[in-house]
């Protein structure tokens, strides 16, 4: 019985899994989606960027399948009158609520092993290779006669190109800074790769800058200059890692004089990381309270249902929440484990009367007044 139920949870749970990834992927790739669109950029080196988001979206997505699953597979069950069938056998709600408790425990032990090492990996990995992408793009989509936008407010316009990488005929047209357009012309120049990104060598040429608020402007012109490209990605960015990609011991003190300054931002990510694996337990508790409490009948189940339903979603979100309010009070982390600890005890409160009638004697057989 248990392997049935075990069965009847795991599948639904592998589909929710595979769509709910699915539709976060899709939303999550469209940061990418202007080197696919305007770059070129190829199918494989997207599925390669989109793995490495995989970890991040399962730590969030597995609590909320098992919910979905549960939910599933037990109402499923109620409809086929399986539940009816299995509470006149005497089976115990504990014995109905077994499988989902252990698939909730193996969904505590991935997210922990995901939140702490694997999704921090992926996040460095994809960074990385988004920045290597973002500078070899400068030095790849410079095609002849056309105009080349590398990144927002840069546009480099090249009349020929050559066979030994030459450049003739080169129009720059720099607006990144809000305050001033800077327009370069050269007769030629050549591409300077370079660590921290691609360069350009122009030679023979004029810079003109212009002040966009107060219209002054200055001419320069020159026989050589070099034009840094490195702007196409965030330097510090790129250096200083944000909370999510670091891995758990990176998020406690020590601190360096830097993240001293981000302390409370950092220790919240840490608790964030240790507490989130907790939810799949009350999730996967309330999702059987929707169908296992109460008599099994039609009445009051769908409200049941939706009260579970509408208890899950809001228990998820309040993490969201709950973080913001650690952030600006740390002292008030242990909110962040207490939360879904509640959850529990109430889900099982809940329960609490299908687990004393499951235990509970027969009543005796009233007399017949005979004999």
């Amino acid at each position: 019985m248990t392997s049935y139920i075990r069965r009847q949870i795991a599948g639904p749970m592998i589909f929710f899994t595979l769509a709910l990834t699915g539709v976060m992927l899709v939303g999550q790739s469209l940061r990418t989606v202007d080197l696919i669109v305007n770059k070129g950029l190829s199918l494989q080196t997207l599925l390669e960027l989109t793995a490495l988001l995989i970890p991040g979206a399962l730590s969030l997505i597995l609590p909320i399948a098992l919910f979905c699953a549960v939910m599933f597979a037990f109402y499923r069950m109620w409809m086929d009158s399986e539940l009816i069938v299995m509470a006149a056998s005497g089976i115990s709600v504990w014995r109905l609520i077994g499988p989902a408790l252990e698939l909730a425990g193996l969904v505590m032990v991935i997210t922990l092993v995901l939140n702490c090492y694997v999704t921090p990996l992926g996040l460095r990995s994809f960074k990385n290779e988004v920045a290597e992408i973002r500078g070899d793009l400068a030095a790849v989509f410079l095609q002849d006669g056309e105009f080349s936008e590398l990144t927002d407010g840069l546009t480099v316009y090249v009349r020929e190109r050559t066979t030994d990488g030459e450049l003739h005929g080169i129009l720059v047209y720099d607006a990144r800074r809000p305050d001033k357009a800077v327009t370069m012309m050269a007769e030629r120049g050549t591409l300077l790769p370079d660590s921290d990104g691609a360069k350009i060598l122009l030679v023979n040429g004029n810079r003109q800058e212009s002040e966009l608020f107060t219209g002054k402007g200055s001419y320069l012109s020159f026989q050589r200059y070099v034009l840094d490209l490195g702007g196409l990605t965030d330097d510090n960015a790129t250096h200083r890692m944000k909370p999510g990609e670091r891995y758990l011991t990176e998020l406690l003190p020590p601190y360096d004089t830097q993240d001293a300054q981000n302390r409370a931002l950092l220790l919240t990510e840490a608790h964030k990381r240790l507490s989130s694996p907790l939810y799949a337990l009350p999730l996967a508790l309330i999702a059987a309270c929707g169908l296992l409490s109460g008599e099994y009948s039609r009445r009051g189940k769908y409200t049941r249902s939706a009260v579970a339903a509408i208890g899950g979603l809001g228990l998820r979100l309040s993490e969201l929440g709950l973080s913001g309010i650690v952030t600006s009070t740390p002292a008030l982390a242990p909110i962040l484990y207490l939360v879904p600890l509640g959850a529990c005890v109430v889900a099982f409160y809940v329960l609490r009367p299908r687990l004393r009638a499951a235990v509970a004697p027969p009543a005796a057989l009233p007399a017949t007044g005979e004999g």
